[in-house]
């Protein structure tokens, strides 16, 4: 073997180790390790290096085949695979394809809608001070993670595609400096790596596996444009340009059956189990409060506008409103210890509580009545979320059933 040829040989191996686990393609059986914190800075910090070195080794061994004019078929070959690797790794890494959106661009809520019509879906989060903003989902799909930086309350929101779920978290506290990179998929759900915390954080359960960080979480909901104006008419809107990525990302490698609700199509058959209780891809509206978890069928909501439960040792109530275009979750129990009943108003999308007959509205502000002026705590939850994903992490969840001949007037419900 000559000298050119060992060189070459060595960039190529290098390249192979230092590229490929951190590509879209291979995560199917580098996620486990990626998952974790050591995984995750081996795969997608360390290996940076041995890229480097590889291009090194080459440059030399191109040098030295030129100098000895010894280019032979077999190093013509070796150069030819280690520019395939690095041309699939610019195309593939989950680094490159996946950054976070650190400098956001926001639009008024108008103009969005002028932009990307009425219809189009959007994550709604409303901020400590409550303010809100809304994210596009189509364009959300493929950086997963987008940060909210400027005033006082800045935080990060968080967007899986395989899962549609959605969750935005504050930068405050131990997370006040997040640095935040996507590194892999656990059961077909994001796992992200906190460079500060230096820890591997799965999406749906918001905290690292070893405790070291243990995520605040925003209320999100997932609606239409038209409903989040309605809402929010002061709210802002990100945007950006596609890319050539997205093109790429999205029609290419995460075909539209993937987000399709009637496919059983899955990218990563990570999924541990098949829970049949509900269609696989069916939306359902999360609660998780310690160790209780629960699923809300978000098509109940074409039955009934309003839910009230228990979960554990919280009332909660799960109020609709636009046709059940917006879902939120309250805790039914307000500051003076009272626990409320509630049924929904004869006309328009508020409520009204049963025990001071004082009128809310969808956002779980009281407008008029001995209440006047309170406002319902909002649970974050997961809004919308794929079944499949929500009962692989939830295994026994139970799983709401809306009563036969349900009616408006308030009930519990323990199914």
């Amino acid at each position: 073997m000559s000298l050119a040829v060992g060189l070459a040989t060595a960039a190529l191996l290098l390249s192979a180790l230092a590229i490929l686990p951190g590509t879209l393609g291979m995560t199917v059986f580098t996620h486990n390790l990626a998952a974790t914190a050591t995984g995750a800075r081996l795969i997608y910090e360390q290996s940076k290096w041995g890229a480097l070195v590889s291009v090194a080794l080459m440059a030399g061994a191109v040098f030295t085949a030129l100098q000895r004019d010894s280019v032979s078929v077999a190093f013509g070959v070796i150069v030819i695979v280690y520019a395939g690797i690095l041309v699939f790794g610019f195309l593939m890494h989950v680094g490159l394809l996946f950054k976070p959106v650190r400098k956001p661009v926001f639009i008024p809520i108008e103009q969005a809608i002028e932009k990307y019509g009425e219809d189009e879906e959007v994550i709604g989060v409303v901020d400590v001070a409550g303010t809100a903003f809304a994210f596009i989902t189509n364009l959300a799909r493929r950086p997963h993670v987008v940060y909210q930086p400027a005033g006082d309350d800045p935080f990060v929101m968080s967007h899986c595609i395989l899962a549609h779920s959605s969750m935005a978290y504050p930068a405050r506290g131990g997370f006040s400096k997040p640095d935040i990179l996507v590194v892999a998929v656990q059961a077909n759900n994001m796992v992200f790596y906190e460079k500060n915390k230096r820890c591997a954080v799965i999406q749906i359960q918001n905290r690292s596996r070893q405790g070291e960080i243990d995520l605040e979480m925003l209320p999100t909901v997932s609606v239409k444009l038209k409903t989040w104006h309605s809402l929010y008419p002061e709210s802002h809107v990100w945007v950006r340009n596609k890319s050539w990525r997205d093109v790429f990302y999205l029609q290419l490698l995460a075909r539209a059956d993937v987000i399709d609700p009637a496919s059983p199509v899955m990218i990563y058959p990570t999924v541990r189990t098949l829970d049949d209780r509900l269609p696989m891809k069916s939306q359902v509206v999360g609660v998780q409060l310690d160790n209780d978890a629960c699923a809300y069928p978000a098509s109940s909501f074409a039955d009934v506008r309003l839910i009230n439960d228990k979960l554990g040792d919280r009332s909660l109530l799960l109020a609709s409103a636009f046709e059940g275009d917006f879902i939120q979750v309250f805790d039914r129990t307000v500051e003076t210890g009272l626990t409320l009943d509630f049924v929904p108003l004869q006309h328009g999308d508020g409520f009204t509580d049963t025990n001071t007959h004082s009128v809310w509205s969808p956002t779980g502000t009281c407008l008029q009545g001995e209440l006047s002026g309170r406002q319902l705590i909002v649970i974050p939850h997961y809004n919308k979320i794929f079944w499949y994903v929500w009962a692989d992490f939830h295994p026994g969840t139970r799983v709401y059933c809306v009563p036969p001949r349900e009616t408006d007037a308030p009930a519990e419900n323990a199914a």
